[in-house]
Parts: C-alpha cells; structure tokens; sequence
C-alpha cells in the first residue's frame, strides 16, 4: 500500500506539471503575440506618418516658414538626422540667428558638406546658411560607426583655451568661442594673409580659423569694435558679458603665437580691431 501511494502521488505530481505547463503556455503565446502586435503597431504608425509627410509635398505643401528660432532650429536637426546617419559623419550642431542657421561640426568630404548645407537650405524657413563645417577628418576624428578617440590638445590650441578661460569663458565653452573668435578674424583678413597666417598654426588650431560658407548672406562690412563682436556672438552663443574680454585675449594670444604676422595683419585692420590686435596681452599662464 505504501508503494502504491507513492506511485500515486508521483502520478499526481506529474499531472500537476503537464496541467501547469499547459496553463502557462498560452500566457507566453499571448505575450508573444502581444509584443509583435506592438511592433506591426509602431511600424504601421510611423509608415502612416511617413505616407502622410510625402502626400502633404507631393500636394505642394510646406511647413510654416514663419517660426520662432527655436522650432527652426529642431526642425533642420530632424532634417539632418537622417543625412548624417547615410554619410556616416558625427552630428551637426545646429544653431538659429533671425532665420539664419549656423553649422558646427566635422564632415569628411567637401562632397559631405555640400550635403549637408543643401538639406539645411532646403528646409522651410531657412533664409541664410552659415556653414563652420570642418571637411577632413583629422587623426583622431572617427566615423560614429568607428568609436571614439580623444587626442591632447597642441600647445597653441592649450594658449588660446586658457587665454579665453582666464577671460572669463566657461570650460565647457571655451572651444565655440575660440572658434567664433578666430572665424570671425579669419574672414576679415585678405585670403592670402590668411593663409600666411594659418600657415604658422597646428592643425587643431586652423580648423577653429577656417571661415564659414555662406548662403543667402554676405558678410557683413564693420569698421568698429562692437560690430566685431556682434558677429562673433552671432556665430556661437559666448557669454555677453565676457564677449569683449574673450575676444581680445583671443586676438592678443594669436598675435602672440605668430610674431612673424603681427605687423601684417595689424596693417590690414580697421583702427579699432588694430588697436585691440595690438595691445598687450594680459598673462596667461604656461602650458
């Protein structure tokens, strides 16, 4: 008797099982099939979406040109999400000035960035295009698909950094407002001073010196200071309050690196860029 219970038991335990098992199975096939109905459902919902976009332009339609910078801003990042991920180049800062959009960022090509500023001016509500975009990625950049790798800084590129830090520039914005800065310098100059100039440069210091490409405006004439550094903010956001102590510790610190230029370049000046291009630096600490 008592193996006989045993035997029943076990039976009884095995039945268990198999009930059990038969129970659960459909909970799996249910959350299952409720994860690919999730899936057919998000890929439905953005195909639609994606229908509807191509009927609004093949219909003649437009977004609203007549936004604020803000929401022109999001709308070029959303346009050029797409084109930077087939060129497999790293992301596009995108920044908005009176309708105007400002480019930062590295391509590889020339070709690279001719796409990209023709996506951005192709974009409802564009009126200009500023593009800083650097062609040629140097030792160190990568492809997104590739990683990342950080390279040190140059001495000159540590200078112009701690120059515009000690100025009053944060460390998180030092590198856009050298930039700015030196962009903005670099186009006043006459090409071949530029190049004179950029000559006497590490790498990492003229990418920040080449100026933009421009479309749908020129840049504009200035014969005074404060124009100057209107542009200068114009291409990045540099705090205000620091702008006119950042830019001539910029200037100063550049003179400084290029000697052999200083005179040149002061000679191609207006009155007051030369002044503020000839004063004496203030001390920055060796690097």
């Amino acid at each position: 008797m008592r193996y006989v219970g045993r035997v029943l038991a076990a039976a009884a335990g095995v039945g268990a099982g198999v009930v059990a098992g038969l129970l659960a199975r459909p909970r799996r096939i249910r959350r299952r099939i409720g994860l690919v109905r999730e899936r057919v459902g998000r890929r439905f919902r953005y195909l639609r979406g994606r229908l509807r976009g191509v009927r609004y332009r093949l219909g003649g339609g437009r977004p609203d040109p007549d936004v604020t910078d803000d929401v022109l801003a999001d709308r070029v990042r959303s346009r050029l999400g797409s084109v930077t991920r087939r060129l497999d180049v790293p992301r596009v800062h995108v920044t908005a000035f009176g309708h105007v959009i400002i480019l930062h960022g590295d391509v590889a090509t020339a070709a690279d960035a001719i796409v990209v500023e023709d996506a951005v001016w192709r974009t409802s509500g564009v009126e200009g295009v500023v593009s800083m975009l650097h062609e040629g990625l140097v030792s160190g950049d990568t492809r997104p698909s590739e990683g990342d790798l950080t390279l040190l800084p140059s001495p000159m590129l540590r200078r112009l950094f701690a120059a515009a830090q000690q100025a009053g520039c944060t460390q998180e914005t030092v590198q856009p407002a050298v930039r700015a800065v030196l962009t903005t310098f670099f186009e006043r100059l006459p090409v071949a001073e530029r190049r004179h100039v950029a000559s006497h440069l590490p790498v990492d210091v003229q990418v920040l010196t080449v100026p933009p490409r421009r479309r749908g405006q020129a840049p504009a004439r200035m014969r005074h200071l404060d124009e100057f550094i209107e542009a200068v903010l114009r291409i990045d956001h540099i705090d205000r309050v620091h702008a006119h102590d950042i830019t001539g510790a910029v200037l100063q610190t550049l003179r400084d690196l290029v000697p052999e230029e200083a005179q040149d370049v002061a000679a191609v000046l207006p009155e007051e860029l030369r002044r503020t291009w000839t004063e004496p630096a203030a001390h920055t600490p060796p690097i």
